[in-house]
């Protein structure tokens, strides 16, 4: 059974390990995720599959956006529909006071673009040699004009 709940710092062993295997440039350390818990503006999820940590999403939040900070799901669980859930049942627990969600994508990552568009996320501009290795980013935004629209109450 798949449990969405807040991040905890228990789960930061965990949680970088996915980053890490997810990620070849622009993963987080370690002492970032453990920083994080200091961040007023940050809300952390995971995704659990029976007791075991399986995915994470982190928004940073400022007035009524959040940024989708950082979010991964174990390389040996994807394509199964782990990252639409999470990401749909973290987005509604993020508060009536959040609009509009925004998120920077690689270009190349089009599994990841097909999952957001699938959310309702949509391509707002494209950020040139935004990666450290050079390659271009989407930014890409979801706008939530009420907190239970239908998009995300799957």
């Amino acid at each position: 059974m798949l449990k969405v709940r807040e991040m905890v710092r228990e789960d930061v062993e965990r949680v970088y390990e996915i980053n890490r295997e997810s990620f070849t440039t622009d993963a987080w350390s370690r002492f970032s995720f453990e920083k994080d818990f200091e961040n007023k503006f940050s809300r952390r999820f995971v995704l659990e599959e029976e007791g075991k940590v399986v995915g994470y999403v982190i928004f940073w939040i400022v007035k009524e956006e959040a940024t989708v900070m950082t979010f991964a799901i174990d390389p040996n669980r994807r394509g199964r529909g782990y990252g639409e859930k999470l990401l749909r049942e973290a987005i509604n627990r993020l508060g009536d006071k959040v609009k509009r969600v925004i998120l920077d994508v690689r270009k190349s990552n089009l599994r990841a673009i097909n999952l957001y568009k699938k959310i309702g996320f949509k391509v707002v501009t494209e950020r040139k040699g935004y990666y450290s290795d050079g390659e271009n980013a989407l930014l890409m935004e979801l706008k939530i004009s009420k907190p239970s629209e239908a998009k995300l109450s799957r």
